[in-house]
């Protein structure tokens, strides 16, 4: 049976969870381009959390507007971080401070996501459903660009001219 809209998140969050446990360590030579595979893995989990998790949190789920906003709020606090992270080289003084700022939001994150907002629209939606919307999570993420082009907002939007 292919996975659903929790477990892929939830295996999201362990490949974050192991780029960030990688980066963080100092003796590693390979720290920069494992920077920019956890900026892409974040980047794309975001933007499919923003257009898949929270509208329909706020859709269907009684109370959902209050978690999705809160679950957005993490994610808004998270940008600055991630241009930092796409920024920094772990050469730079910074690099470790960003490392953990990331974490830090990373590990805020993660627990109400899983534990809490999940459950909440699986409780509502079923688990044919979740099946579904799994599927579509898995297809955006696939389709998205890397890094921060993936974040929605981080394109310029079209330029229109009256002749």
């Amino acid at each position: 049976m292919p996975p659903d809209l929790t477990e892929l998140i939830a295996h999201d969050h362990q490949v974050i969870r192991s780029l960030l446990a990688a980066v963080a360590d100092p003796e590693r030579a390979d720290r920069f381009p494992i920077a920019h595979r956890l900026l892409d893995e974040l980047a794309t989990h975001t933007a499919a959390e923003l257009q898949i998790l929270y509208p329909a949190l706020r859709d269907i789920v009684p109370g959902g507007v209050e978690l999705a906003n809160r679950g957005q709020t993490d994610h808004d606090t998270l940008r600055p971080l991630l241009v930092a992270l796409e920024q920094a080289h772990p050469d730079d003084a910074a690099f470790d401070d960003v490392v953990r700022g990331v974490a830090a939001a990373v590990d805020g994150h993660i627990p109400p996501i899983e534990n809490e907002l999940l459950p909440a629209l699986e409780a509502v939606v079923g688990a044919g459903n979740m099946l579904e919307l799994g599927a579509v999570y898995a297809s955006l993420k696939d389709n998205l660009p890397g890094g921060l082009d993936s974040l929605p907002g981080a394109a310029p939007g079209p330029t229109f001219t009256t002749g």
